[in-house]
């Protein structure tokens, strides 16, 4: 598909809904931004709060602990605010608990312990076996997300920016060997809230030397709210090739069409009936088998030009999220987990509960030079940007 025929294609899905009912409402919002303290680290590292209001009444609550998406408000279609992410109620449950609405580096998704840059083999620390199956687990030849490293779990410094579109820029320094990566490098991250209820993630990073980033944000999307699982929820995908994973869930170095396979959702999907095929099931690390995707997906169009990459929406709430990045792919993951977590208020959400939709390179991309480069120099900093569109179902 050429870039001309993926926005005329986006123009079709995203225009019937450009202009919500409620955008209409005569409602006075005062935009701008907040802060608080939020609790304090194992560490004695002081957490705060923002809270980020639209004009077009978009709430998003960020915390500068591993710059987390707390709370992600907008209007349903009858205009009544729904928090479209999962999470928990209080600071040390994200610090003991997943990866909701994170941010994730210094590089997201599945790197092999040895990879190359500029010419030269790098290793990262192997994992630890988690204890639940540590007895049946075997030694994993990658890091996930960061590993022990991972910005997730880090304070990064907070900027607060006041005004009609309210943003927060965080920043993080890691010193050159950090996690076995060369360099020093810099990383920012801009959360803005727009006036037309867009969440704009714009994510700046620097080095001294080259080395690698790949960095997304985790957020587990649950457009109903989180009342029940994402089955009901529509996924369209501008992706017409994927990167197949072998059977440690690392990718192959193939790319391929999707065409014929059940990552094609070139076309709206019922996400529910897909999410038990054979062929989608994934392998956890204890060994127990869940059904659900897990899967990298490569967005159609030029890689560096904002374009649309997904497309949900949730029939109950009538609310559409239109996914747009330059990054050039992303991971689609289901939340497939065999055990129920504690969230918020004390919901217990289980299996496929949300979808993450995160913009990102391909896993392991320096192991892969048919893959888009992760590579980042002091020539060539790291510059990405993502949105997501809120709108609602006529």
């Amino acid at each position: 598909m050429t870039c001309r025929a993926v926005f005329l294609a986006a123009a079709v899905l995203v225009a019937p809904f450009a202009t919500p009912a409620w955008a209409a409402a005569p409602a006075k919002i005062k935009a701008g931004i907040s802060g608080e303290d939020w609790g304090t680290t194992r560490k004695g590292e002081k957490v705060r709060l923002f809270t980020l209001t639209g004009k077009g009444g978009m709430v998003a609550r960020i915390t500068n602990f591993g710059g987390v998406v707390v709370d992600l408000i907008v209007p349903d279609r009858h205009g009544k605010p729904i928090n479209v992410v999962l999470g928990y109620d209080d600071f040390a449950s994200y610090e003991k608990g997943g990866v909701y609405s994170a941010l994730i580096g210094r590089y997201a998704n599945r790197l092999s312990l040895k990879f190359p840059i500029d010419g030269k083999i790098y290793e990262q620390p192997a994992p630890r076996p988690t204890p639940a199956g540590a007895a049946s687990q075997a030694p994993r030849t990658y890091v996930q997300h960061g590993g022990s490293n991972g910005f997730q779990k880090r304070v990064w410094d907070a900027v607060a920016h006041d005004g009609p579109e309210p943003s927060l820029a965080l920043t993080i320094k890691e010193a050159d060997g950090t996690g076995g990566f060369p360099g020093n490098v810099t990383v920012t991250v801009t959360y803005t809230v727009r006036a037309d209820n867009t969440l704009v993630l714009d994510y700046r990073g620097t080095t001294d030397k080259p080395t690698v980033m790949n960095l997304t944000n985790h957020f587990y999307f649950n457009l109903n709210g989180g009342a029940k699982d994402i089955g009901d929820e529509r996924l369209t995908l501008f992706s017409s090739r994927y990167t197949p994973f072998d059977a440690n869930a690392m990718p192959t170095g193939v790319v391929a069409p999707v065409a014929g396979t059940p990552y094609d959702f070139t076309k709206p999907v019922r996400i529910g009936e897909r999410l038990a095929l054979p062929d989608v099931v994934q392998t956890v690390a204890d060994g127990v088998r869940i059904p659900g995707y897990d899967t990298s997906l490569l967005t159609d169009g030029v890689v560096g030009q904002l374009r649309p990459a997904a497309r949900l929406n949730d029939p109950d709430t009538g609310i559409v999220m239109v996914t747009f990045t330059t990054q050039p792919g992303l991971e689609l993951y289901t939340d497939n987990i065999n055990t129920q977590v504690r969230g918020r208020k004390g919901a217990l959400y289980g299996n496929h509960w949300a979808i993450s939709l995160e913009t990102q390179r391909a896993a392991d991309t320096p192991n892969h030079p048919n893959f888009t480069a992760a590579e980042v120099t002091p020539a060539r900093p790291l510059h990405e940007v993502t949105e997501y569109r809120f709108s609602t179902l006529k």
